[in-house]
């Protein structure tokens, strides 16, 4: 029940803290375990929430094991069906308690239960995939040990790209690849030979679904940002994929040059000039209650976010923090404010419990219309044009009409 609860408070939270969510690939949803969720890590803990509300089936998660050393953390963690892993870097003399967690799994697992592992085995805040630990091959292949699990157990590919790391409002690409089973892997009767094949076959479907933005170059880390931020999601979702993958690649290209002078403001920006105009009627639509959801909601959320800030300075957990305690306390909040205003207003509770959020949902989508109309602005037309061939794709697409008219072809 707790694990229900908590899943619904963090669907309700999504709709606030990410504006936008394109999936791509399996549907998680239809998921039966037993299963093993395998994916990159770029965003701490909101990577599991993320991936866990696309399931209907419940899930199990790893996480660093000195996450469990904080009583209120360990009491939530246990009734998310965490699963400690223990890390030299971390608690090295309680690395032996890896040999009960990788046991756990595989009675999850043989339970048909479905687990989420995070291959790369630390979290860094970059678009790229990094090198896979040992951690997923070790529990699935002790997991292949049970003869039902050897040909019955799926490995799913999952690969998470977020828009920004900073701000909430941002945009997430979910793509996941098609179900492989390891137990049918060569190389069985080899531990080392085995992890070796595994671990290259899940580099490889990973890397088909992390797009490698491999640069250091500000300009073009922000005009990847707008990218995702604002992506057109046409067609299937291969040339998505290819599209995507397609624009990392220029943008890390030693040679990249821009002629974009001017950083956009948090990366939101009309993809047609279409967009722009209905930009105009959006923000006059919504000024009078995002005005409210800013009044409402503003003793709550800017106390909170300092706080976080505050907390998380230098590290990699902003976001996991912030969107823990919106999930935890904004209810409270919504419920307590709605008491003393309905006392003092004579108006009735629950259309306050409904006006709050709602309010507040009509604040971000306000925020997001001025800054695309500001950041439209900002640009010259060269520039737009500039921007607008990233985001729509037209040079990925004029590239694959070229192919198709050539000789070669």
């Amino acid at each position: 029940m707790f694990y229900y609860c908590i899943k619904l408070l963090a669907r309700c939270s999504l709709l606030f803290f990410l504006r936008r969510k394109i999936i791509c690939g399996f549907p998680l949803h239809t998921l039966k375990g037993p299963a093993i969720i395998a994916s990159n890590h770029p965003n701490s803990m909101l990577d599991a929430v993320v991936i866990a509300c696309q399931c209907r089936q419940p899930v199990h998660f790893t996480i660093r094991s000195d996450m469990f050393n904080n009583p209120v953390f360990r009491f939530l963690l246990k009734g998310l069906n965490g699963i400690p892993v223990y890390r030299a870097s971390e608690e090295k003399e309680k690395l032996r308690e890896n040999f009960n967690s990788i046991d756990l799994c595989r009675n999850i697992l043989k339970k048909n239960g479905i687990i989420i592992v995070f291959s790369e085995g630390i979290t860094v805040h970059d678009w790229k995939l990094k090198p896979l630990k040992n951690g997923t091959a070790r529990i699935v292949q002790h997991a292949l040990l049970d003869p039902q699990l050897v040909q019955t157990l799926q490995v799913v590919p999952a690969g998470l790209t977020y828009s920004d790391y900073e701000h909430p409002a941002k945009t997430i690409i979910i793509q996941t690849g098609e179900i492989f089973y390891p137990g049918r892997l060569r190389h069985m009767d080899h531990t080392g030979a085995w992890k070796q094949a595994f671990n290259a076959q899940l580099f490889q479907e990973l890397r088909s679904l992390i797009p490698a933005l491999e640069t250091d170059n500000r300009e073009a880390i922000n005009i990847w940002q707008t990218l995702i931020t604002n992506i057109t999601y046409k067609g299937n979702r291969n040339t998505f994929i290819k599209h995507i993958h397609y624009q990392a690649g220029v943008l890390s290209a030693a040679a990249f040059e821009t002629t974009l002078r001017h950083k956009l403001k948090r990366y939101f920006l009309p993809a047609h000039r279409t967009g722009y105009y209905r930009s105009y009627p959006a923000a006059v639509m919504l000024c009078i209650p995002a005005l409210a959801g800013f009044i409402l909601n503003s003793p709550f959320y800017f106390p909170v976010n300092s706080f976080v800030r505050t907390k998380t300075k230098n590290t990699i957990f902003y976001d996991a923090l912030l969107f823990g305690l919106l999930t935890m306390l904004y209810p409270l909040y919504i419920l307590l404010a709605s008491v003393l205003l309905a006392y003092f207003t004579g108006i009735l509770l629950t259309l306050w419990i409904v006006a709050i959020p709602f309010c507040g949902w009509c604040t971000v989508q306000f925020w997001v219309y001025t800054l695309k109309i500001k950041n439209h602005l900002t640009l010259t037309p060269s520039e737009r044009k500039y921007m607008q061939t990233f985001i729509t794709g037209m040079e990925f697409n004029n590239k694959k009409r070229q192919g198709r008219g050539s000789p070669a072809h």
